[in-house]
């Protein structure tokens, strides 16, 4: 599901040629789940990532732009957007979709069994970063994934032909969803990432080397973006708490956390609610083809293991 627009290489180099750079070569890049990303090799030996935004018209992808500039301009690590040399912003076009081209960045992604405390609490700092940069910024979008928005996702899975485990799931899934109602609303930050899983950080060595997909950025809770980010780093077969105690605290270190102690249970919750639901939806409901695949059982059972802990003990688990 990574390369959905093909990208033929003469088509590369004209929308490279605007950047000032000669393509020699495409490589489609079979990540991710929503835009088509390639690798574009230079004649000067060295490469670039292009990215086709799949999802977003100009003016969304222009503001994804001004929002990478902004954070590696405040110590974020994560590539800038490069700019066309005729002085036209960061965004070409291809088959009426927006382009933009970044830095490559050399890297690595970690599988969970790599990830250690060390890692973690790293990954908990870097966050933290963000939404500390992020406190200057004006001008994101609001979340696609509040509540009303994943009822919305549970009427298609409701109303689609699907398995019996699928349709068990939604309706213990509309039930938390429905339980989140009766939840206050939390504190919203300018600026939260949303989808910091470990193939959105690039290591090198033991040190981040880059943040990568702010396609899900917005205004948001920062509990919420913390639990989302435990729940992505802290959890192999189990919930591992080593790992989410040391992300907390190396968040905490970098922004300690105020009123929002108290909306972890109910974040890590929704977290674990609003993947579950979206990995039906883009992954279990449409056609599986080249690419990724995103198993939403995965996130049910990172559910079942946050509420078998409970509200109650939620925090001390996370050491706060």
């Amino acid at each position: 599901m990574a390369v959905l627009t093909p990208l033929p290489l003469e088509s590369a180099r004209a929308i490279a040629a605007r950047f000032g750079l000669d393509v020699t070569q495409v490589r489609g890049i079979l990540a991710g789940s929503v835009n088509s990303n390639f690798e574009l090799s230079l004649a000067s030996g060295e490469r670039v990532f292009l990215r086709i935004y799949e999802e977003q018209d100009l003016l969304s992808a222009a503001g994804e732009a001004r929002l990478l500039e902004h954070l590696a301009a405040n110590g974020v690590p994560t590539p800038k957007p490069l700019a066309m040399i005729d002085g036209g912003g960061f965004l070409a076009e291809h088959a009426g979709k927006p382009v933009a081209l970044f830095p490559w960045v050399e890297g690595e992604a970690l599988c969970q069994a790599r990830v250690t405390p060390a890692h973690a609490r790293r990954v908990g700092e870097a966050l933290a970063g963000v939404h500390l940069a992020g406190m200057s910024f004006e001008g994101a979008p609001a979340s696609r994934f509040r509540v009303g928005d994943l009822f919305v996702r549970l009427e298609e899975i409701e109303c689609v032909e699907r398995s019996a485990e699928v349709a068990d799931t939604a309706r213990v899934l509309r039930r938390g969803l429905e339980r989140q109602l009766e939840r206050p609303p939390a504190t919203e930050v300018p600026l939260v990432h949303g989808d910091l899983f470990r193939d959105n950080v690039l290591w090198g060595g033991a040190s981040i080397a880059a943040l990568l997909d702010f396609e899900s950025a917005s205004r948001g809770s920062a509990a919420f973006d913390l639990m989302v980010t435990v729940l992505a780093w802290c959890f192999g077969d189990r919930l591992e708490l080593a790992l989410a105690r040391a992300l907390v605290e190396g968040y905490a270190t970098v922004r300690p956390l105020g009123d929002e102690r108290e909306r972890l249970h109910d974040a890590a919750v929704f977290a674990a609610l609003r993947f579950s639901i979206t990995r039906i939806t883009d992954f279990e409901l449409r056609p599986r083809g080249a690419g990724v695949y995103k198993d939403f059982r995965r996130f049910v059972a990172r559910l079942r293991a946050v509420e078998e802990i409970g509200a109650s003990a939620w925090p001390s688990a996370l050491g706060v």
